[in-house]
């Protein structure tokens, strides 16, 4: 049979340890949500743009079908940890190489930045209609539209030009119910082509 004191400090120990725990728990996780996220501008040289937006960034590229036929589009893009989502769930911006045939026929640039947007739509809606809007981006003409999702918790926004030989596409995918308007405009807002 143990002494009086040890018994004490058994019966110390094993009442105090869940507190202990989740203690810790509650500290390790507040750390961890409690963390700003860090906003600096991002030079692309290969891309002739700069943003700013989160970091970390990741930079990657596929083969998808474009506006333009099957080709490499490159993406620039913030995706919050999967332990620190709490407004958003991506900040990204791609970029595709347009043919010089169509850059020198307004025209023909035009309808291809239609057939972009709504090629681009379909990537974030089970809906037949997105209302899309004429913009400028940077001093370049653009489209732009947002999609509430119906279902789910999520605000898109995208934005789309034609500038510098290039189709730029600018992207936001936010959790509702949280102001996200300041960080939504210092992102579309700081976009600068030949930077």
């Amino acid at each position: 049979m143990p002494s009086p004191f040890i018994f004490g400090l058994l019966q110390i120990h094993y009442f105090m340890r869940p507190t202990l725990l989740s203690l810790f728990a509650i500290i390790m996780l507040s750390s961890c949500f409690g963390e700003k996220t860090k906003w600096e501008i991002q030079h692309v040289p290969e891309g002739n743009f700069s943003i700013k937006m989160p970091t970390p960034v990741e930079k990657d590229k596929k083969m998808e079908t474009t506006a333009f036929g099957k080709q490499n589009r490159y993406f620039v893009r913030w995706k919050p940890s999967s332990v620190a989502i709490d407004k958003f769930k991506l900040f990204e911006v791609s970029y595709t190489n347009v043919p010089p045939s169509i850059i020198d026929d307004s025209e023909q640039l035009s309808t291809m930045l239609e057939v972009a947007v709504e090629l681009r739509k379909k990537d974030f809606s089970e809906v037949d209609y997105i209302e899309s809007h004429s913009i400028e981006i940077d001093g370049h003409p653009g489209k732009a539209f947002f999609y509430d999702a119906p279902k789910g918790n999520t605000l898109t926004s995208v934005k789309m030009c034609v500038a510098d030989g290039k189709l730029y596409d600018l992207v936001v995918i936010a959790k509702k119910n949280y102001s996200i308007n300041q960080e939504m405009s210092d992102f579309f807002d700081s976009f600068v082509i030949g930077e």
